[in-house]
Formats: C-alpha cells, sequence, structure tokens
C-alpha cells in the first residue's frame, strides 16, 4: 500500500520519510561545491555571493535577489534579460559564446561584442571562482 508524501510522491507505507536535500543547506554543510560571484550593479552596488556548481548564473542572480537581472524567460535563452558585461579579466575564461546567446544579445540594451553575455547560458564551475559581473543601465 502507498501513501503521498507532502510533496506528492507516493511512498510504501511504514518506508521512512527522507525529506528532500535543500540545496543552501548542503551549500553551508560544504557538500556542494561553489563559486563566488561578484555582481556589480549599475550604479556600482557589489553583490558577492556563493553560487552551487551546476547553476548558472543567472540562477545565482536570481536565488539571491540580486537586482539588475530580470531573467524574464527563466533561462531558456529566449530573450535577453539576464544580459551582463564580463569584466576584461574573465571574458577569455569563459566558454565561447553559442550561436543563440549571439543572436539573443542583439536583443539586449548596449550589448558590447566583446564583453557582453547572457547569464543564463554560464554554467558555475569551480573554475569561476571570483567571477565579476557588470548589470547594464537596463534589460529590455
Amino acid at each position: 500500500m502507498s501513501q503521498a508524501c507532502s510533496f506528492g510522491v507516493a511512498k510504501e507505507a511504514g518506508a521512512p520519510y527522507i525529506a528532500p536535500v535543500d540545496r543552501r543547506k548542503r551549500i553551508r554543510k560544504g557538500t556542494t561545491h561553489v563559486a563566488k560571484i561578484t555582481y556589480i550593479e549599475h550604479g556600482g552596488t557589489e553583490h558577492v555571493v556563493e553560487v552551487a556548481n551546476g547553476l548558472t548564473v543567472m540562477e545565482g542572480a536570481r536565488d539571491n535577489n540580486i537586482p539588475g537581472i530580470e531573467a524574464d524567460c527563466g533561462g531558456a535563452c529566449a530573450c535577453s534579460t539576464c544580459h551582463v558585461y564580463v569584466d576584461p579579466a574573465w571574458t577569455d575564461k569563459l566558454p565561447a559564446k553559442e550561436d543563440m546567446e549571439e543572436d539573443m544579445l542583439d536583443f539586449a540594451y548596449e550589448p558590447d561584442p566583446a564583453r557582453s553575455r547572457l547569464t543564463c547560458q554560464i554554467k558555475v564551475t569551480d573554475a569561476l571562482d571570483g567571477l565579476v559581473v557588470q548589470m547594464p543601465e537596463k534589460q529590455i
């Protein structure tokens, strides 16, 4: 006989309940690798946050309530509202832009051919520890 758990997944009667692991708890306990990323608002306010490997730079901004990255499409590379300027020291350290990202950057506010990126297309890894991105004046 099955029962529904509080989050809707069936389990066998009598089986122990195992709660889903909260990503933030794993980060605090050190079981997930993280990269420190600095997000700089257009006005200069800096936000240094730890973002778990495997997430995108956009998800790190969203999860930490960083203003200036709207992410209207939720990371589907179907808008340009997560556009940033990558610090010049980091531009050559990131993976190359794919064609879809290049196309969407045409719709971004004042794109810079060398520094503009969509944060939904940048996966966080240990190699991105220390990444610095700056938000444009506005997202369109």
